[in-house]
């Protein structure tokens, strides 16, 4: 694996319980050192539309690059799921799902049954994603590839954090967001 591989990390904005959409980044980076591209789409908060817009960001200017898809978490906007599985099959592109911490199921399920009519197909697409496995610190969930790749990438992409950078790089532009609000 080169060190300058074209990855594409999705993070989202910081929001107000009032809004009503939110900010998807999607930072485009060859290894853990170089931009070669910032995205923004706005989408629903709680909605279920962020799959689309990734997929939408993907399949632009780098798309033929890009050797894996990040995302940080599979929730974006409060609780807009991420179709894993349907990003992996549109984009036949990787997808790898980076988390700090393990996530407390029963209180996520918990809050979809409280505040969605539609909570059962959320809860079976969560339900329907592999389960976040420990790797180098971080929780990892993988679609369209195998540990030894997800390890390694991981690894080409990191600079000084325990997350790749066009993770760590989607997050800080989203918090740049805090100062318009």
């Amino acid at each position: 694996m080169k060190d300058e591989i074209g990855v594409m990390g999705f993070d989202d904005a910081p929001f107000n319980r009032n809004d009503e959409e939110c900010i998807l980044i999607g930072t485009y980076m060859r290894g853990n050192r170089i931009i070669d591209g910032i995205y923004f789409r706005k989408f629903k908060k709680d909605g279920m539309d962020v799959t689309d817009k990734i997929i939408d960001v993907v399949k632009e200017r780098h798309y033929k690059k890009i050797r894996a898809i990040f995302l940080a978490g599979i929730t974006f906007g409060g609780f807009n799921i991420a179709d894993l599985w349907r990003i992996n099959e549109e984009t036949k592109k990787p997808v790898i799902v980076v988390i700090d911490r393990y996530p407390n199921k029963k209180r996520m399920f918990s809050a979809i049954k409280k505040h969605f009519d539609d909570a059962d197909n959320r809860i079976k697409l969560i339900k329907s994603f592999p389960e976040p496995e420990k790797i180098d610190g971080i929780y990892v969930q993988y679609i369209g590839t195998d540990k030894d790749f997800v390890k390694n990438i991981i690894k080409k992409t990191r600079l000084k954090s325990k997350f790749p950078e066009c993770l760590r790089i989607s997050h800080l532009i989203g918090r740049g967001f805090l100062g318009l609000k």
